[in-house]
Formats: C-alpha cells, structure tokens, sequence
C-alpha cells in the first residue's frame, strides 16, 4: 500500500475514534458526521473492482475496517430509531462478517445479537427469535455454557419473550442470566 493509503488510514482510525466518542456523549449528529465519513473511506478501499491493491492479509484488514464502519453507522441508526437504515447495514455487515470468518464465529454471533435487538425493538419477534437463538448457539460453542458472556443475550432473548407472554420461558432465562452473573462476580472476589 502506498503512502496515501496510509494517510488515509490514520485518517480512518480518527474517525472512528472521535464518532465513538461522540456517541459515548450522545452527540449523534457529530458522531454521525465521523462515522459517514469513515465508512466512505472504508467503503472506497474495498470498492467494487476490489478497491485499492492489497495483499490478501491487508485486503482482509480492510473488510475488518468496513465491517466495524458498517456496523458503527448501523448501531448509531439503531440508537436514533432509525430502524430500516440501521437493519440494511447490520445486514451488509453480517454478510461480511460471515465471508470473513465464517457461520460460526464470536463476530457473527454479536452481529445477529445487534439484528434480534433491532428487530425485538421493531415488534418483529419472528425475526428476532431465531437470530437470538443462533446468537445464544455461538456464543455458547465459543464461550461454554456457563460463560458470564451470555448474560446479556440471556437477558435480551428473556425480554422478548416476555413482551410475547412467555414468562415461563423468560424466567428460564432470566434466573440462568442471574446465574452466570452471580457466579462471575463470586470468582472475581
């Protein structure tokens, strides 16, 4: 890669840093700017002829840098109740991640928890329930079972159940969520 390239990005880097700062102040139209001008950027080395001339491990280092760009608009779309446009990115975003790591990796399984909440909070339990199921399988198969990094798809998966009236089932969960919650906090004593 040449030296524009790396200006560029440096510049990227920036971005993201100052966007993710600004959302962390809730200054979304800020941090909006910052991360549309680092998804451009992204989106141009990737580019639809392969972007810019890259080894395989740095043209796998830019789809990284695309992924985490989409996934940051989709987030802050999501936070500002902009669902449609937030789900479109979630999606090009997991299609990517899944390219890039495969079906069962820690990276799908936060993305398809991102596209449950979006869809959960849009009514759409039908689509959410199996992306938090798939989800939950992930995290599981990476995690084990009795992880503490299951407690907050726990508690997600448990609310939409009992938005549905399955507070059998969400007390299922909730009381495994609580669970692994205690039992963490026992350990790091």
């Amino acid at each position: 890669m040449n030296q524009e390239h790396t200006n560029e990005q440096a510049e990227w880097k920036a971005l993201v840093e100052a966007g993710n700062a600004a959302y962390a102040e809730r200054k979304y139209t800020e941090a909006e700017l910052k991360f549309a001008a680092a998804l451009r950027l992204a989106e141009k080395w990737a580019g639809a002829d392969g972007g810019i001339e890259a080894t395989t491990a740095e043209r796998r280092d830019l789809d990284e840098q695309l992924a985490k760009s989409l996934n940051n608009m989709a987030a802050l779309y999501h936070t500002q109740g902009k669902y449609k446009m937030a789900e479109d990115l979630y999606d090009r975003c997991l299609d990517l991640k899944i390219r890039l790591h495969g079906e069962d990796h820690i990276e799908v399984a936060l993305n398809l928890h991102n596209l449950a909440a979006l869809h959960s909070a849009k009514a759409r339990w039908a689509l959410a329930e199996p992306l938090y199921l798939r989800s939950l399988e992930i995290k599981e198969q990476v995690f084990g079972k009795d992880s503490p990094e299951l407690v907050s798809i726990l508690n997600n998966y448990a609310l939409m159940l009992r938005r549905t009236k399955r507070d059998d089932e969400a007390d299922q969960l909730e009381a495994r969520a609580k669970l692994l919650s205690e039992t963490a906090t026992s350990a790091a004593k």
